[in-house]
């Protein structure tokens, strides 16, 4: 500001002296021709312009000139024929002498006048003038050209007097309209700023809740990433059933549920964490100090318990639960969108698994680690490098063994031994679900005929997905394989769980009767832990009822749980299916289950997933005691 004032001011001193200047020269040219006309035009009345003055002339003319020329700063004066020849000088010597200056004087002759700023001598002194040269109409209708030196610094002083007069004025004036109108700008302003905060709330904070918005959310991550030994953790809060409450009670009711769930979580955390809404029922956490996985699982626990905190809504009060995703700097990313994005996937994970999920690369269908594993998933598929392990199932009556569930596994040459937990939900994100359950269902069958040629009679479990059992050509493929390998469609049993079926009853219903009508199997696994709807189970074409082994170890400690277990087998043999129990580790539950009619049992007291070989010589032990 300071540097933009200097720079006007010097601009306006500049512009100030070039005017004075300018006006000077030209009261230069009226006084010169104010001169010509009253004083030297009159007394040239035939003379002859090409011969000096000389004699009385020339003294008249001299004392007329000295009386009313030579006033006003006018120090000098000539006067010339148009050819240069100097008529007459208040100087005697240069009289009939020749102009040093022809050039103006043709000026003067072709425009009527000239001027230019030079220095003389006068008096023994050096003056800065300016020389003016102007035409002369003669009474004879000749022409001569005055030349006229006035005194440069009188003229421009009185200028600039004048100017200044007139700049004080002007600035008087601009001073009385700048306090009428001070009251206006000042208002003016007042309201300018309040735009500007309002246009810098609306483009960094949520109008409802107050809280920073996704765009503040992402810089305030940023600011922290930049601060030496951080250690940070980005957390993504989604509420559960927030529509819900929406649909039932009202957007009113819900926005005044977010403001509460707001202020919980601002309160829950200390003032330099960020709590942010990044979408209508989602807020994100920028916590500091946090370590480790540990330290993630702390921050989630204020953070659940901050959402469960009742809320009171009108004559209601609502308890809120929800779904935390949690990244960590360096682990999981070196920038705010990285853990954005990381947190966003693992809150997602969580909305599944019901817990909360701190990410990993497992997660992510695009990260780097997770692209390689799925490739490193189909080759080993393609190449047969995954192994199958089998779990017996025996008849409780009986004890002998009847089936064995097959169970795959990934040997993986880095990662070492992988459950199917670990890459079944990678298989299914990336479209290997279809083949693998395929190459699992083929070498449980293949075993299967094996065994037979063996002298074991087993039949063989296989789990399949969501995806496959909505895969409408599953009942074709399963057709295939078992004409391909030659095994009796009844030893293959297919186990789908409660939820799978709940995603699209109908065309799941569909695909459970095509391979129904194939003489295939099916059997709800994990029966109990899910949300299957009694009137839709018993229409589905199910033959096997597998209760959840939770239940069936938990039966010594919870009462509840015998409860549970009794109740399932009544359910099962009501609706005439058979019953397997799965977690059967001792023989306690064993006797217990026989009392309670449970028709087939499963779990480490028989024997945990084992190879083939180690299946057969189990069934021939069996058999022998």
């Amino acid at each position: 500001m300071s540097i933009a004032f200097v720079f006007t001011a010097g601009a306006a001193v500049v512009l100030a002296g070039g005017w004075a200047t300018s006006r000077a020269r030209g009261q230069s040219v009226e006084q010169a021709h104010l001169v010509a006309e009253a004083v030297v035009a009159p007394e040239l009345r035939g003379v002859e312009l090409t011969q000096p003055l000389r004699g009385k002339r020339l003294a008249r003319f001299d004392r007329l000139v000295r009386r009313h020329a030579l006033v006003s700063g006018v120090m000098r004066l000539k006067l010339h024929s148009p050819r240069g020849l100097v008529v007459y000088s208040t100087r005697p010597n240069d009289i009939g002498g020749r102009s040093e200056h022809l050039e103006s004087i043709r000026k003067a002759l072709r425009r009527g006048s000239d001027t230019r700023v030079t220095e003389i001598t006068w008096r023994g002194r050096k003056y800065r003038v300016i020389e003016t040269y102007v035409r002369v109409r003669t009474p004879d209708r000749g022409a001569a050209v005055l030349e006229l030196y006035r005194d440069f610094g009188p003229a421009v002083a009185a200028e600039r007097r004048q100017l200044a007069a007139y700049a004080g004025t002007f600035g008087a004036v601009l001073f009385l309209l700048y306090l009428g109108t001070l009251p206006i700008l000042i208002r003016a302003g007042r309201r300018m700023r309040e735009q500007v905060r309002a246009i810098e709330r609306h483009a960094y904070y949520d109008p409802l809740t107050g809280l920073p918005n996704r765009a503040l959310f992402r810089e305030r991550i940023e600011t922290a990433l930049s601060e030496p030994d951080r250690e940070l953790a980005v957390a993504v809060v989604d509420l559960a059933r927030f529509r819900e409450v929406n649909d039932t009670l009202g957007h009113r009711a819900g926005d005044r549920l977010l403001n509460g769930v707001a202020r919980s979580l601002r309160m829950a955390l200390p003032a330099r964490d960020t709590v942010a809404r990044l979408g209508e029922d989602e807020f994100g956490v920028l916590a500091h100090d946090v370590k480790g996985t540990d330290g993630a699982a702390r921050l989630a626990a204020r953070l659940r318990a901050a959402v469960a905190e009742p809320q009171r809504i009108g004559d209601l009060e609502l308890e809120m639960d929800c779904s935390i995703g949690v990244a960590l700097y360096p682990d999981h990313g070196a920038d705010a969108d990285t853990l954005i994005r990381c947190a966003d996937i693992a809150v997602n994970a969580s909305d599944s698994a019901g817990e909360v999920v701190v990410y990993h690369d497992t997660l992510d269908d695009y990260s780097p680690a997770r692209l390689t594993l799925a490739a490193e998933l189909r080759k080993a598929i393609q190449e047969g490098a995954l192994s199958v392990l089998y779990q017996p199932q025996a008849d409780i009556g009986s004890g002998r063994i009847r089936s064995c569930e097959a169970l795959v596994r990934w040997h993986h040459p880095e990662l070492g031994l992988l459950t199917p937990d670990k890459f079944i939900p990678l298989a299914e994100r990336t479209g290997l679900i279809r083949d693998l359950t395929t190459y699992v269902i083929r070498t449980a069958l293949a075993q299967c005929r094996e065994w037979r040629e063996r002298g074991i009679e087993l039949g063989v479990a296989v789990n399949i997905s969501g995806q496959d059992l909505l895969d409408t050509e599953l009942p074709t493929r399963v057709h295939q394989l078992l004409a391909e390998i030659g095994v009796e469609p009844h030893r293959l049993e297919l186990e789908i769980t409660e939820n799978t079926v709940l995603t699209d009853p109908a065309r799941a219903r569909a695909v459970l009767e095509r391979l129904t009508e194939l003489g295939v199997r099916v059997a709800i696994d994990d029966f109990g832990s899910g949300n299957s709807s009694l009137g839709y189970l018993k229409r589905l074409p199910v033959e096997i009822l597998k209760i959840d082994k939770s239940f069936v170890l938990g039966m010594k400690q919870d009462p509840d749980n015998g409860v549970i277990v009794r109740s399932t087998i009544d359910l099962g043999h009501n609706l005439g299916l058979r019953v397997v129990a799965e977690g059967v580790e001792d023989e306690s539950a064993w006797n217990a289950l026989a009392e309670l009619g449970c028709d087939i049992a499963q779990g480490y007291l028989l024997g945990k997933p084992s190879p083939p070989e180690a299946i057969e010589q189990l069934v021939r032990e069996r058999a022998v005691t």
